[in-house]
């Protein structure tokens, strides 16, 4: 699909897809407009400009309102190259509103956004640098310094963004949040005015658009996320890397919601390099990676990232990292102290102090937001493919990290969790995110979950897997396993504890469909639920390539059981053999440790690069792809 057949696409779904239509009334519309007016510069048939869809956009921006960053590259868009074909009003009104806007937290006035997690510190330091650096000589109304005053701020703040995602990934991993990323990039790649920035910032996506093609499949990501929502994990043709994936390799769905993402990326019909390309759609019948992003907060003094040093807070806030006991005195000078951020920081730091004061042992990482170190496994195969971030912050409350997935294709997804609530909002809530973080590890197709929920929150002394029954071509129990079959791919889910099936929710369905829901509900259940403060899961997967008939996948697990409890237990694998773990202690395989910490930045048949390095090295297929920041 080339980039104006998408934007084609785009155009035209504005009529029939009801999750477009709605764009005019959020944010989205503006990028709906900027595919009309690229067709057009681009001599092809296009709808004329609908100013109401710029409305959104423009009052999230005038308003200051969250999520308004995300909206400013395209009204950038808008200005560097549709100027001629808009009307002149439009012009000055987008023009007002983006010299008015506020571009950082040490502006005054009262903040009512979000400007300090990892995907919108680059959105704000980008627009900063252009639109300061498309107005000058103009005084900004904000804090009354002049547009280059502003470009040279966002320049300096991203530098050290750039730097901070260079050496060690993201934080908020393999989810939904590149696609901000990538869009806070874009114009950076075309407009800026500083070499070294416009240079890196287009090394910086291809990095983002590899470790898209590692840890995707057929369109989606697998499994593994630093932070999610319902509508993505029930759903993944409501993810925007899912149209990303069909516009660069050819897997993917276009028929979603509207993708910010790939709308963008197609209006800048940006190239990816032909050798991450075929890394997507590499044939290997099986394909393992492991991969290791972010630090943890104890580690970020050894990588030079001094907590003392406030000019390194927002690396501890974009980890979502802000009451860390050695950051937490810095993390009150961010916002005004009166903020509603500031009632978190004060009280931990309360908390120091009276434990120290009392001689009592505390957790100096406590904040349920961190996205500290990951090290994902990745096993692939055409079949099907499943991710794990390996034994990540164990026994600490969570927030929306998703530790692990399998991926059969299309709905059929697989996962366990421990529920924040009963609701699908919250978070965490019943189906997105883990108030209470499991201790899971991955080897090769299988994944073993150890949960354990501290006694004394009383509430929620369960959990239970998403496991979608209408999703899949078939669905057997036997001997306390589930069985699931999508085409040719295979699973098998087992709780240590006794399970049951829950009945179907309807309102799981109206969260992620919205008006839509009576479309997409089933009464089939799709919660395998089993009480219990401490339990294990165990899932495998399998195919017919690899284990023959379904029948045959299903007969290898007869008199098969997790043998132990969540301490100490055995799982004797058809395919693996015997595989020791638990609460504490290592990962055993066949009698051997299994590494599942510390991995490099990079381990997988196409790279490999030492975590902290600058340089990647990408090849498959006879083509080469130099990712190099010091070059």
């Amino acid at each position: 699909m080339t980039t104006s057949e998408f934007l084609t696409h785009v155009v035209a779904s504005n009529h029939h897809n009801p999750y477009v239509q709605n764009a005019a009334k959020t944010f989205h519309g503006v990028f709906i407009e900027a595919a009309k007016l690229e067709l057009k510069r681009r001599g092809l048939p296009s709808e004329d400009f609908d100013y109401s869809q710029l409305k959104g956009a423009l009052n999230r921006v005038h308003n200051r309102e969250d999520c308004a960053d995300f909206a400013v590259p395209a009204l950038v868009r808008l200005l560097k190259e549709y100027r001629e074909m808009l009307p002149a009003e439009v012009v000055t009104e987008i023009e007002t509103e983006l010299i008015g806007f506020r571009y950082w937290l040490s502006e005054p006035g009262e903040i009512n956004a979000c400007y300090f997690t990892e995907n919108h510190q680059p959105l704000y330091h980008s627009a900063e640098i252009l639109v300061g650096s498309m107005f000058p000589d103009t005084v900004f109304p904000s804090d009354g310094n002049t547009g280059a005053w502003h470009a040279e701020h966002g320049k300096k703040m991203l530098r050290r963004w750039i730097d901070w995602r260079t050496r060690f990934g993201f934080s908020e991993w393999t989810c939904n949040y590149y696609e901000e990323d990538i869009i806070a990039l874009l114009g950076l790649t075309e407009y800026c005015d500083d070499e070294e920035i416009k240079k890196r910032s287009r090394l910086l996506i291809n990095t983002l658009m590899f470790d898209t093609a590692i840890n995707t499949f057929k369109g989606s990501w697998i499994g593994s996320r630093g932070r999610t929502y319902p509508r993505y994990l029930v759903d993944p043709m409501n993810e925007g890397i899912s149209q990303v994936c069909r516009l660069y390799f050819g897997e993917g769905s276009i028929d979603g919601g509207l993708s910010d993402v790939a709308t963008l990326m197609a209006i800048y019909d940006y190239q990816v390099p032909e050798a991450i390309i075929k890394v997507a759609n590499d044939p290997s019948p099986v394909m393992i990676g492991r991969e290791r992003m972010s630090v943890n907060s104890k580690d970020a003094r050894m990588y030079g990232v001094d907590p003392d040093d406030f000019d390194n807070i927002m690396f501890f806030w974009g980890l979502q990292v802000y009451c860390y006991e050695e950051v937490i005195e810095q993390s009150k000078h961010v916002i005004n102290p009166h903020s509603w951020m500031n009632e978190r920081i004060n009280a931990y730091s309360e908390k120091y102090r009276l434990c120290d004061a009392a001689g009592v042992a505390c957790d100096k990482d406590p904040d349920f937001t961190a996205m500290t170190q990951t090290d994902i496994y990745v096993y692939k195969t055409p079949d099907y493919a499943v991710s794990c971030s390996q034994d990540f912050r164990r026994g600490k409350q969570g927030y929306q990290q998703h530790p692990w997935g399998a991926h059969l294709g299309g709905r059929a997804i697989v996962y366990t969790n421990h529920p924040g609530s009963l609701e699908y909002r919250d978070r965490p809530n019943a189906i997105a995110g883990n108030w209470y973080l499991p201790r899971c590890v991955q080897h090769e197709n299988v994944v073993l979950s150890v949960y354990r929920v501290p006694a004394d929150i009383i509430r929620m002394l369960e959990t239970h897997a998403y496991f979608p029954q209408k999703e899949f071509d078939q669905i057997v129990e036997k001997g306390g396993w589930v069985f699931g079959r999508k085409d040719n791919a295979y699973v098998a889910l087992k709780s240590l504890n006794r399970a049951e099936w829950k009945p179907s929710d309807p309102e799981m369905y109206q969260v992620v469909y919205g008006s839509e829901w009576e479309r997409y509900y089933t009464d089939k259940p799709f919660f395998y639920h089993a009480n219990g403060h401490a339990n294990v899961w165990v899932t495998e997967l399998g195919s017919k390539a690899q284990n023959g008939s379904f029948e045959s996948f299903i007969a290898g697990f007869d008199g098969v059981e997790i043998c132990g409890d969540t301490f100490n237990f055995t799982y004797n694998s058809p395919s693996q053999g015997e595989m020791r773990f638990g609460w504490d202690g290592p990962l055993t395989v066949k009698g051997e440790e299994i590494q599942i910490k510390d991995y490099p930045r990079y381990d997988n048949p196409f790279c490999k690069a030492e975590f902290n390095s600058k340089r990647l090295e990408i090849s498959c297929g006879g083509s080469e792809c130099i990712i190099d920041h010091e070059a």
